[in-house]
């Protein structure tokens, strides 16, 4: 017997916010104190309390918070030391903001083909990677797909290649129990509208290289 599960849910409608959601963010607006810049002696900050809480989950030194998945995924690359003329690898299957962020910093993407279970090609990888001399990897984990980590870092390790990851699909996944983001030496998250988290428009970037963090911040 063939069993099918009809989904009823629009995919294109989130949940309400919350009534306690609201109210909390109208107390904010009614402070006045809407970014990190304007707070006084003493007190404390939301997007601060925001980083440090997800940085804890996520079981890393340090999070900044991002207007976007995008930007995280930019700014995570010019903090790791990409600079204009750099080549840099990509999965292929991706989404338009991977490559658009690899060219708002003046790089060159140089795409990975992928194998039929979405993943990226490793041997391709492995090829262009030692064909361009490129030395940054942005891994885009899409649609909830984890490549082999373990492989895929081995060879990062062996060609000397820096590893940033886009986790906008897989926020809390886990390769081999270790949360994706946890594999490179920065990673992005989106907090989009559709992603696991919603905030309308929004991302992280997460490091444990507090160079990688500083240069974020600045």
């Amino acid at each position: 017997m063939t069993l099918s599960t009809k989904f009823t849910k629009p995919f294109t409608q989130q949940e309400p916010i919350p009534a306690a959601a609201i109210e909390r963010a109208v107390e904010v607006m009614q402070s006045g104190r809407l970014h990190r810049y304007n707070l006084a002696e003493g007190d404390a900050n939301e997007a601060s309390q925001l980083e440090r809480e997800y940085a804890e989950w996520q079981g890393v030194d340090y999070c900044v918070a991002c207007t976007s998945g995008g930007y995280a995924i930019q700014l995570a690359l010019r903090a790791c030391g990409v600079e204009p003329g750099d080549r840099v690898l990509a999965n292929a299957y991706t989404l338009a903001p991977v490559p658009g962020a690899i060219h708002n910093v003046g790089g060159v993407p140089v795409l990975i083909d992928i194998t039929a279970d979405y993943h990226i090609d490793m041997n391709d990888l492995e090829a262009k990677a030692t064909r361009t001399g490129a030395r940054y990897l942005l891994l885009s984990h899409m649609r909830g797909h984890i490549a082999d980590m373990d492989r895929l870092t081995e060879i990062c390790d062996r060609l000397d290649i820096c590893l940033i990851e886009d986790c906008a699909h897989t926020m809390g996944a886990r390769w081999r129990g270790r949360k994706s983001g946890n594999f490179g030496r920065a990673a992005a998250f989106s907090t989009q509208t559709y992603k696991h988290m919603n905030s309308g428009e929004g991302g992280f970037l997460t490091t444990n290289d507090p160079h990688v963090a500083a240069r974020a911040v600045v």
